[in-house]
């Protein structure tokens, strides 16, 4: 079969806009693909700009969790069960220990002596398991202690009345926290206590 000339321009002309149009579609699709951010992008993207808020507690509400809010060496708990003196400037130099870059130690007096009971039982008294919170929540366990009176503290965990039971307590905090809340409770003594402690 011959075409003649008109026949064959139409012809291609007619291939030409069938191609031109599909690159066209090609190239607009292409264009949309490298815009549209995959499920992984955006979940990478959304990792980034995600903040977490630190969690953040008051002290006063921290003090408010004991019956009995204190502090060392409270003059009106002078004559009380139990109760916490002054801190002391160092540890005890028998205990040889040595802070971790960028902390202390805080050392703690804990005072027992109930002289309403002479009967030579004991009560439960762990002083060395108290422990300290920050304001944001972080506890602090013990690192070491010293009793200073083995008639009245034995086994890290029996307080014989009427003796005279001071234990200090060693623990290690952060140089940049200020201010603590002690928690305190036993069946030595009848309430919880918790007992502010602050440092400079």
């Amino acid at each position: 079969m011959k075409w003649s000339a008109k026949k064959k321009l139409s012809l291609i002309t007619a291939s030409c806009l069938v191609v031109g149009t599909f690159g066209l579609v090609a190239s607009t699709t292409d264009v949309f693909k490298d815009n549209i951010p995959s499920v992984a992008s955006e979940k990478k993207q959304a990792g980034v700009s995600q903040t977490i808020t630190p969690k953040t507690l008051s002290i006063a509400k921290l003090m408010k969790q004991g019956l009995v809010q204190t502090y060392p060496g409270d003059p009106n708990l002078a004559k009380s069960t139990f109760r916490v003196d002054r801190l002391l400037s160092a540890p005890p130099k028998s205990l040889n220990l040595v802070a971790k870059d960028g902390h202390r130690f805080i050392t703690v007096p804990f005072i027992m002596e109930d002289t309403s009971h002479h009967d030579g039982g004991y009560s439960v008294y762990k002083p060395n398991r108290f422990t300290l919170q920050d304001e944001t929540g972080k506890e602090y366990e013990s690192v070491d202690y010293v009793n200073r009176n083995e008639k009245a503290w034995k086994n890290t965990h029996q307080y014989f009345a009427p003796y005279r039971s001071q234990v200090d307590v060693v623990y290690q905090v952060p140089i940049n926290k200020k201010t603590f809340v002690l928690f305190a409770s036993s069946d030595a003594f009848a309430k919880t206590h918790t007992v502010k402690i602050e440092v400079d």
